[in-house]
């Protein structure tokens, strides 16, 4: 049976945040969905709302999955999100409309290390059916999100564009910056190493 890629993200400690900010990121996420949902390199099923501030998408291949995730942390920050990346088999019919009524071996990965996750205070995690390859990507990744948390918007929005194979002419321009004011995000946050290593994680997955 064909191996997806399921993601669960969920804003973090969302209950603590202030109303008016809760429904602000609540309201972008829709708006996201709906861009991420219709452009090239969409999930296989959609992004949905599946329970309260989390939400989830199934994907066919891991390509696009890096560039999604600092999209949507780009246009939720200051609040953020913990991913939960699930990786095998998907046992009932794909529902490519919504991420619901679906089963399998990725779910179950995907909502196990999201239960952990709110332990380890962990952004990213991922769960695969390799114990010893998921280890090590997960202590990797427990040390980039104490790298994110210090994070302004623009760094986000530095890599969301780098992703995207856009050139640091094109991002400084974009985003009203100096080139050398991406250049210096690029180097401070390590943008480039962040990259070699979700392409890698992306090429084992």
């Amino acid at each position: 049976m064909k191996t997806h890629i399921v993601i669960i993200g969920d804003l973090e400690e969302s209950k603590k945040l202030k109303p008016d900010l809760r429904l602000k990121a609540q309201r972008a996420l829709l708006t996201l969905f709906d861009k991420l949902n219709s452009e090239p390199g969409r999930p296989l099923s959609s992004y949905s709302i599946i329970l309260g501030d989390e939400f989830q998408a199934v994907y066919e291949e891991g390509d696009h999955i890096f560039r999604h995730i600092w999209t949507i942390m780009a246009q939720l920050h200051p609040v953020l999100v913990r991913w939960s990346i699930g990786v095998g088999e998907i046992t009932t019919p794909v529902n490519r409309q919504r991420s619901f009524e679906m089963d399998g071996p990725a779910f179950h990965r995907a909502r196990e290390r999201m239960e952990m996750m709110k332990k380890e205070k962990s952004l990213i995690s991922i769960h695969t059916a390799d114990s010893s390859s998921d280890k090590l990507l997960n202590s990797m990744f427990r040390i980039l999100s104490n790298n994110l948390r210090g994070w302004n918007k623009n760094r986000f929005l530095i890599l969301q564009k780098l992703c995207e194979g856009k050139e640091v002419k094109q991002i400084a321009a974009e985003l009203g910056l100096s080139e050398v004011a991406i250049y210096k995000n690029i180097n401070a946050g390590s943008l480039d190493a962040i990259q070699d290593l979700t392409d890698s994680i992306v090429e084992r997955i």
